[in-house]
């Protein structure tokens, strides 16, 4: 990942209210993300090197639950990427 996109993910992981995913100004942060990544080539992005870079689970002193809640927000955010991604290719094909 070039080091502009891995900045991005990092600036909206770090701002992220992980609690309620799809905050407008979140999802703002997000899409320069997703933008940046496609523009670079970088449509590819795996799961581990997202999660990686978002941070996984958090606070290890997390109980079960509050992990799994911020895991399944994160996954959800990966998903986006990966259909951000389908949504640009789609669009440069026109």
């Amino acid at each position: 990942m070039s080091p502009q996109t891995k900045k991005l993910l990092e600036k909206f992981a770090k701002l992220a209210n992980w609690n309620t995913v799809g905050l407008s100004s979140d999802m703002e942060r997000f899409r320069e993300f997703v933008i940046s990544a496609f523009k670079n080539g970088e449509d590819d992005i795996s799961q581990d090197e997202f999660l990686n870079i978002v941070g996984g689970n958090g606070n290890p002193n997390l109980d079960v639950k509050s992990k799994k809640r911020l895991l399944t927000s994160k996954m959800f955010m990966f998903g986006q990427y990966e259909d951000g991604i389908k949504l640009l290719r789609a669009y440069k094909e026109k």
